[in-house]
């Protein structure tokens, strides 16, 4: 099996990416899910809701909890599943962490972890074009 993937964002993001994701990959991926977390949402039907979603997936390998923006509302109910869990959480979501994620499953949770890091940060840069 693979390290659990757990995504938890703001609606519209994680689906959006995960689907990307494996149109660039071209290859369907299991034991990952996510919740996009409405703007009047009760913390507390989430977590509930990201509870029964994480009983589905099989976390022996461990389990990663991936989030948008670090300090908005899914941040922040992500840090308690985290924290319940006691495991990894990566705030700062872009599509080339995403595709790492996707693709090195075989890693272990540490290695995925810094494969997903070393990909978000690399896939930022910046060119500048003088006219």
């Amino acid at each position: 099996m693979s390290v659990a993937l757990f995504f938890i964002s703001h609606e519209g993001i994680a689906s959006n990416l995960l689907k990307m994701g494996e149109a660039i990959l071209q290859k369907k991926n299991s034991n990952l899910d996510y919740l996009e977390v409405p703007m009047d949402a009760s913390v507390d039907s989430m977590l509930e809701n990201i509870e029964k979603k994480l009983s589905q997936l099989d976390t022996t390998q461990g389990l990663l909890v991936i989030t948008d923006i670090y300090g908005g509302t899914p941040s922040n109910i992500a840090q308690k599943v985290a924290d319940k869990h006691q495991t990894d959480l990566i705030s700062g979501i872009n599509l080339p962490m995403v595709i790492r994620l996707l693709n090195y499953r075989n890693k272990s949770q540490s290695s995925l972890l810094q494969k997903a890091l070393d990909g978000a940060k690399k896939g930022i840069q910046h060119n500048s074009f003088k006219l």
